[in-house]
């Protein structure tokens, strides 16, 4: 596919997008469900509304939605790539699946602001905007390294194995908030993290004795450690510095800084679809899977911005925890992947460290 005809599909994609929010916008009953989503993506205080309780309790309902809808794509990531797999290689560009990701977020974060209150009572001033935007360009670029990695990272272990381990994102995390956030910590929370970090290392040993075994065992190839360490250290400062910058504009609509940090992001991914575009068809390998995964990942990345904005990354410590259990299950259903003593004790150990850490957070 020329890199003309992949424009033009874009152009096609995005004008279908456009079409279908006038239809949101003009028919009554989408109206409500516009309107009842704008509310629990806005800030509300600001604009002093008081909403009924019943409008309370969908807020609520809503956002615990967004959490299981967030735990079911976490989980579900790394099944869908392993899918994809086609003799050990991974079929589809990982450039153009993020590129697309990212693209259609910008677009769903466009037509949302262009649909909100904010925007149609709001003067735009251009200059202080883009001087706003540049600091979204830092975690655009984080995240640009790691969804790319994190594909590549499928072919070096099993999804269960993944799953596990990239709950050493709790440990880079919270080291970071305290870093950065100027999160403190207690004694509790310090050993849940050690204990956390031990029940990688014995998950790990376990897998990489099972590296050479049958294809439904658990596996981790000796290049899988170093680019997992990597790759949680880059998610956690993403997340944090993502944050950050999130609550220093709280008044800001989320929508716009939305914008901001998907048009960075679709700018680094556009710069090497610029250079594929010309050797390779970006398309190729694409299958039911490969947009199924599209489709999750676009509204799992804008679900998180709220999560992060209205509350904070330790929910997503909580997704990142929970995913375990549907990729665990999903891997079993799937796979028929089978487990080893290892997988057991490092299960409890890692349970044992959430319980300290999360019990103490709530406090």
């Amino acid at each position: 596919m020329s890199f003309l005809s992949f424009l033009l599909k874009l152009v096609k994609i995005f004008r279908s997008l456009v079409f279908f929010s006038f239809l949101v916008k003009t028919r009554r009953s989408s109206v409500n469900l516009y309107l009842f989503c704008s509310v629990v993506l806005q800030d509300t205080e600001k604009e002093n509304v008081h909403f009924p309780m019943r409008f309370q309790l969908k807020q609520h309902i809503f956002f615990r939605l967004i959490v299981f809808f967030q735990v079911l794509v976490g989980g579900s990531f790394s099944i869908l790539v392993h899918l994809c797999e086609q003799n050990g290689r991974i079929r589809f560009s990982s450039i153009t699946l993020n590129f697309l990701i990212e693209f259609f977020k910008l677009i769903l974060s466009i037509c949302s602001l262009i649909y909100s209150k904010e925007f149609q009572h709001k003067q735009i001033h251009l200059f202080p905007l883009l001087k706003q935007s540049s600091f979204y360009s830092i975690p655009a670029l984080l995240y640009f390294v790691n969804n790319n990695l994190a594909v590549h990272i499928q072919i070096q272990m099993d999804p269960t194995s993944y799953q596990i381990l990239s709950n050493l994102k709790i440990f880079t995390t919270t080291i970071l908030y305290r870093l950065i956030i100027k999160q403190k910590l207690i004694k509790q929370q310090y050993v849940g993290l050690v204990l956390l970090f031990l029940s990688g290392l014995v998950y790990s040993y376990g897998s990489i004795n099972n590296s050479n075994t049958e294809q439904h065992d658990t596996y981790i190839h000796p290049l899988g450690i170093p680019m997992i360490l990597v790759y949680c250290t880059i998610s956690g400062l993403a997340g944090v510095y993502n944050e950050w910058i999130l609550k220093r504009y709280y008044s800001e609509s989320i929508h716009l800084q939305n914008i901001f940090l998907y048009f960075y992001g679709t700018i680094f991914n556009f710069l090497p679809i610029f250079y594929l575009s010309v050797h390779v068809n970006l398309f190729d390998g694409f299958s039911v899977y490969t947009w199924l995964i599209i489709f999750t990942q676009v509204f799992n990345g804008l679900f998180m911005s709220i999560v992060m904005k209205y509350s904070s990354n330790l929910i997503r410590l909580f997704i990142i925890s929970f995913s375990l259990i549907v990729t665990t299950f999903l891997s079993h259903l799937v796979f028929e992947i089978s487990f080893n003593i290892f997988f057991f004790i490092s299960f409890f150990i890692m349970l044992c460290a959430l319980s300290l850490f999360h019990v103490n957070f709530s406090k």
